[in-house]
């Protein structure tokens, strides 16, 4: 199953995956406090950019036969290696955030992690089961108008 997305899809998944994400951050106190609000706004047309190349990225990994056709893998395997990614990132460097909790015990790392999760793995998981859901979707619907000629 090959991907066939023209720039006005990929525009308009962005579009809405965008508006999505902003709705969430003007709706979680956490993160609309202060100007953090302002920043998300402010960076919400690099989020635009992001998605489209995701959406590009997706249809290159399609093109090479990387992905397989299954919603589930197509959602899983980017996510699942953007996530390490955050995760390494976050943990490395200068200041890496899992040694200020080495004296802690087991239960207060696990839930360092899964606030952790649930403030940034959540969001990401929905916006990439979203982007990933409306490429499957115009994607069958290719198919069908394939099919019906």
């Amino acid at each position: 199953m090959r991907i066939k997305l023209s720039f006005l899809k990929a525009f308009l998944i962005s579009l809405v995956t965008t508006i999505g994400l902003l709705i969430y951050v003007f709706a979680n106190p956490e993160l609309n406090s202060g100007y953090a609000g302002l920043f998300f706004l402010s960076i919400s047309p690099a989020v635009l950019i992001g998605i489209i190349g995701y959406c590009y990225l997706i249809k290159l990994l399609d093109k090479l036969n990387i992905l397989a056709p299954h919603f589930i893998f197509r959602y899983l395997v980017p996510f699942s290696v953007i996530s390490l990614a955050i995760w390494i990132a976050i943990n490395c460097g200068d200041d890496p955030y899992i040694e200020a909790y080495q004296q802690d015990n087991f239960q207060d790392y696990i839930t360092y992690f899964f606030d952790f999760a649930l403030s940034v793995l959540l969001p990401l998981a929905i916006t990439l089961a979203a982007i990933t859901a409306m490429l499957h979707i115009g994607n069958d619907e290719t198919m069908n108008d394939q099919n019906q000629q």
